[in-house]
């Protein structure tokens, strides 16, 4: 058959030839293919005509970076024959004041670039690229209005003022492009111009009314207006019902509470905290996630109570997140949260590292280096121990020793290990006696004391059962004399020779039921002269307190067995058997103790000295007191029942986040039934089967330093002392001062790996397997390298923050920029407490090659040094993202919704902390180390896709920068949610199929249950395919690389050749 089609050839040269016989021959046949001719151009063509089109970044380089030519005299351009051999007469105006022929020659180059950009756009249906780089510009930074127009009451006026800022601010920009960009003519810019004064107006329109101290009722102020019609006056125009007010004074809440003195009244004191509340609101982001009531805090930052809106910031670190009271030079308090970290962490790293060491010396080691260092000694010898025989105490034995010693006053075994048992028994003792110094100072102990005196009254009151009352009696006459030793000798304990919690161990108590019984039946009958069946009747009940008991102080149950000196700790102890006796049946790991001791502890004493009581039932009383007020003056039912509401989210939210700094939310009201053991030992199965990649899926951390501090504080005050002679010596000083600010304890502790796993505390009183399961998630977490990573990337965040710190407090605060005085204020450093630190620094502070070594533990101001170190804490803790007790949702902390959110802590850290906080920032750190943050996690998922052998030949630049922002984090929990809505639509929803990505694919049902349920669900669904293949004899290499995403430590990084010899197909 013949061929009537023409060749790309016949048809170009057709054209061209027709072309000549026109006077058209302008272009030749490559120009002609590139230019004209209709065909997909690639991705990453489209991003780069887009950006060069779209963005004024190509404009401005070509107005400040091109060639200055000298004018040719008597040069006429519309006699240049270059301009007609390149076919541009019809344009001819665009030369009209060019000045020589290479000026003409350039511009017909630009020229080209831009009709060639505008053919490749023309031809491809990718809108992303030109949306996203039409934003990529700094006029996406200017607001949308003045406030003086956003707050307007006519939303005409509002229009006006959004249409003018917008459009005046693209305005400079659009005239550049217009100058520079040869195909942009100035009706072009003007209907842009147009457009952004038009979106600009609408905007203002719509959402400056939320901005406006009308609709926010001043923060929420006018709640208390609105109610009360004698506080009502009439507003005019030109003034404002604040500003006429010239009998108050309208102060900062802790202004107010501080400094007017015993003439201020309450209720003076009331209004001049309704009035200021909007200050307690937090700093507007201009895309309003500030105020998504997803989590408690930003729940609570709404509230229409002024008492609620003023107490978040000093129970939970903000996590960077700004207030706007920062704009008024007023600082942010610092939370309880935070001076738990830097007061009681410290001392917890220590002791252990002194244990550590002690172990270490007796094993005739020398534990040299830093913390890594120590722990890798400690990794090295458990594995020459499980293989070899070893001579002496192991590392558990050795601990055990340590706890006894404790509580006998000394290690009661004489061997060559004994000076080592005590010297780190001595160190144990320096930590609780400290803990046990602070709860003295709150009263801690007297306060619970008391409370249980009075439930105990109470209860004697409305019993009438005979025996039950008498043995209630018992307890309220062994509660009064515990009252009474304890006001006149202060905290002690009559069961051991030293003080030590006492944790009881419910598998060793199961495992032998009938030896626990004798022992305290053997105790009853000696010390209450009781005869044997009522000795053994007390025994069993006993066993069964115990075995039912939480080992913390519940606050909203029942009082438990040990309500003073537990491990929580203020369970007195009314079952006041010696601890030697029992010694078999309680917790000797002195980590696991101290670790609990300190959370719960160090938690109760700090809600104690900044509420009152642990319970802080007073404070929440007077939030329910003024709700009643509003409620009582409200005018309507509709706002009565909205209070109402308001009332009861508030104290949900506030009892959340106290019991979230306890670590109770979400606790087992039975942690020993099946159901709670399940989701324990669920948890860190899920963390030692799906986190061996950790620290390659942790590797865009490097750019959370550029982002928080910037490019330049980062390379000054962080690479570049790498490079220095004195690196040693301030590494050395840097070190010191992070150990005293709770920093980088993760090599020790590690704590972000616990709060990213989300596996909670054991409490001692567990199974023998799930405490096993739950130890080797502590080993795998050095196995996988993540709390040396974590260790390493917050020493090096903690160094720069530090030192930029101390630069900027040797500085004069007038001399501060705008920036740096927003970092020192959202820290609760203001201006008077910048002049106490800079005092010291200059009396006790060290110069080492340029820098100022605060030397905080030589500072005579307390409250200073306080608040340095929580100020260089919290920074750190939002630079390296660790999500703190106010960043999460509730529900993610109950049982079953811990086990659904697994490994989502991140995202959810980083909505707060590296999207909220950064998008009300908005500096240039913010855009230089997101760009910074997006690129690197490209690099990790080439990583990941060489790991697992991914084929990603098709994807596009699309797929490559969806992937990049997904793994980056920078989206925070909106990634989450999209990846779990492609995944079980397989991927016909979501992010990627609306950008225009073309990935849809089938994925297995185990991949939609972990996106479902979490990665419980998906490693149960493996497990199950796993068992009925090997059931139905249907196993198969499919089979075994399954069994790899179920096996613990199979997708450990540096394991993969091993592990791929093992489960690949191919290699099988």
């Amino acid at each position: 058959m013949e061929n009537n089609y023409l060749t790309k050839k016949e048809l170009i040269d057709g054209m061209n030839q027709s072309m000549s016989r026109l006077n058209l021959d302008y272009v030749n046949r490559e120009d002609l293919h590139r230019v004209y001719t209709p065909y997909v151009p690639t991705a990453k063509q489209v991003w780069q005509s887009a950006f060069r089109q779209f963005a004024p970044y190509e404009s401005m380089s070509r107005m400040f970076f091109g060639e200055d030519y000298v004018d040719e005299e008597n040069y006429d351009p519309f006699n240049d024959p270059q301009i007609k051999e390149a076919g541009f007469e019809g344009s001819m105006w665009r030369f009209m004041n060019s000045g020589s022929s290479s000026e003409t020659a350039q511009r017909i180059e630009r020229m080209k670039i831009d009709f060639e950009d505008q053919a490749i756009l023309g031809h491809t249906d990718m809108w992303f690229p030109q949306l996203i780089t039409s934003l990529a510009t700094p006029a996406i930074m200017a607001p949308l209005a003045p406030l003086r127009y956003l707050r307007a009451s006519m939303p005409t006026k509002r229009f006006k003022g959004g249409f003018y800022t917008s459009a005046g601010t693209i305005a400079p920009e659009e005239y550049i492009m217009a100058q520079q960009l040869e195909n942009r003519t100035l009706k072009d810019s003007a209907m842009v111009i147009t457009t952004a004064g038009l979106i600009g107006g609408s905007l203002s329109t719509v959402l400056g009314r939320y901005s406006s101290r009308q609709y926010f009722n001043e923060g929420p102020v006018l709640w208390a207006e609105s109610i009360d019609p004698t506080k009502k006056k009439k507003v005019t125009k030109k003034s404002n019902y604040w500003r006429e007010k010239t009998d108050d004074v309208i102060l900062d809440v802790q202004t107010t509470f501080k400094d007017l003195g015993a003439a201020t009244t309450p209720e003076r004191r009331r209004q001049s905290m309704y009035k200021t509340m909007d200050k307690d609101a937090l700093k507007e982001t201009g895309f309003g996630i500030e105020k998504m009531p997803w989590n408690p805090v930003t729940r609570l930052l709404q509230s229409p109570n002024a008492l609620v809106r003023n107490t978040v910031a000093k129970m939970v670190d903000m996590g960077g997140m700004i207030q706007k009271k920062v704009a008024d030079n007023l600082p942010m308090d610092q939370s309880l949260e935070t001076t738990f970290r830097t007061t009681y962490i410290p001392s917890l790293v220590d002791t252990m590292r002194k244990t550590d060491e002690a172990y270490l010396d007796y094993r005739g080691l020398i534990a040299q280096g830093g913390d890594i260092k120590r722990s890798f000694e400690m990794i090295k010898l458990k594995v020459k121990d499980a293989f070899k025989n070893r001579n002496g105490l192991g590392e558990t034995e050795f601990r055990t020793r340590v706890a006894k010693a404790v509580r006998n006053n000394g290690d009661t075994v004489n061997d060559e290990a004994t000076a080592f048992v005590n010297r780190a028994a001595t160190e144990v003792k320096k930590h609780l006696d400290m803990i046990k110094k602070n709860a003295e100072e709150v009263r801690l102990f007297e306060k619970q004391a008391g409370k249980r005196i009075k439930s105990l009254e109470k209860k004697i009151a409305s019993t009438t059962n005979a025996t039950a009352k008498a043995r209630l009696i018992n307890q309220l006459e062994n509660a009064k004399a515990y009252l009474a030793r304890l006001r006149e000798n202060g905290v002690n304990v009559n069961t051991a020779q030293g003080y030590f919690p006492r944790v009881w161990r419910l598998d060793k108590i199961m495992d032998n039921q009938e030896g626990f019984l004798n022992v305290v039946s053997s105790w009853a009958s000696r010390h209450f002269r009781m005869n044997t069946l009522d000795a053994r009747k007390f025994a069993e009940d006993m066993m069964d307190e115990v075995t039912k008991s939480k080992p913390f102080y519940d606050i909203d149950g029942k009082a438990n067995i040990d309500w003073i000196t537990n491990a929580s700790s203020t369970k007195a102890r009314s079952f006041e058997i010696p601890d030697n006796l029992v010694d078999d049946f309680l917790e000797n790991d002195i980590e696991a103790v101290l670790r609990h001791h300190t959370k719960t502890m160090g938690m109760d004493i700090e809600l104690t000295r900044t509420f009152g009581d642990i319970d802080m039932k007073s404070f929440i009383k007077s939030i329910e007191d003024d709700y009643t007020r509003l409620i009582e003056k409200a005018t309507n039912l509709e706002t009565r029942r909205s209070l109402k509401k308001a009332l009861e989210n508030d104290i949900r939210d506030i009892k959340g986040l106290r019991d979230r700094l306890r670590g109770t939310y979400g606790a087992a009201h039975d942690p020993h039934k099946a159901s709670s053991r399940f989701v324990r030992a669920m948890k860190s199965f899920n963390v030692l089967v799906g986190m061996g990649g950790a620290v390659v899926s942790s590797i865009p951390d490097v750019a959370r330093s550029v982002m928080v501090e910037g490019l330049k504080a980062t390379n000054e005050k962080g690479l570049a002392h790498f490079f220095k002679n004195s690196r040693a010596t301030i590494k050395k000083m840097t070190k010191k001062e992070l150990n005293q600010s709770g920093i980088a304890a993760d090599a020790t502790l590690g704590l972000r790996s616990a709060q990213f796993s989300d596996i909670g505390d054991m409490f001692g009183s567990r199974f023998t397997w799930e405490r096993k399961l739950n130890q080797s998630v502590g080993v795998f977490f050095i196995a996988n390298g993540l709390n040396w990573w974590n260790q390493i990337m917050k020493e090096f965040a903690g160094t720069t923050t530090m030192l930029r710190m101390s630069d900027n407090l040797m500085k004069d605060w007038g001399s501060l920029s705008a920036r740096d005085k927003e970092r020192f204020l959202s820290n609760g450093i203001d201006q008077q407490m910048h002049s106490r630190m800079q005092l010291q620094i200059r009396q006790h502070g060290e110069r080492v090659d340029g820098e100022w070594m605060p030397n905080t533990d030589a500072w005579t101001d307390a409250t200073a040094r306080q608040n340095f170190r929580n100020a260089l804490n919290q920074t750190v803790e939002r630079t390296i993202i660790t999500p703190g007790a106010g960043d999460r949702a509730l529900w993610t902390s109950t049982e079953w919704g811990s086990l659904m959110t697994q490994f989502k802590g991140y995202g959810q850290g980083a909505m707060v902390r590296l999207l909220t906080a950064g998008l009300q920032e908005k500096d240039a750190a913010f855009w230089q180390g997101l760009v910074m943050l997006v690129g690197i996690a490209a690099v990790v998922n080439e990583i990941k896709k060489a790991q697992y052998g991914i084929d990603d030949s098709q994807d596009t630049l699309n797929d490559v920068l969806i992937d990049a922002v997904d793994r980056s984090g920078a989206l925070g929990w909106f990634t989450d949610i999209n990846n779990s809505i492609e995944k079980i639509s397989d991927y016909k929803l979501g992010m990627r199929p609306f950008l225009g990505s073309d990935t849809e694919k089938p994925l297995p049902f185990s991949a939609k249950a972990s996106a479902l349920v979490g990665p419980a669900g998906g490693n149960l669904a493996n497990l199950g395919s796993i068992g009925a293949d090997i059931a139905t004899l249907s196993a198969d290499s499919k089979t075994l690389e399954s069994a790899r995403f179920v096996s613990p430590g199979g997708n450990l990084f540096w394991a993969d050749p091993v592990l791929d010899g093992i489960f690949k197909s191919d290699v099988n």
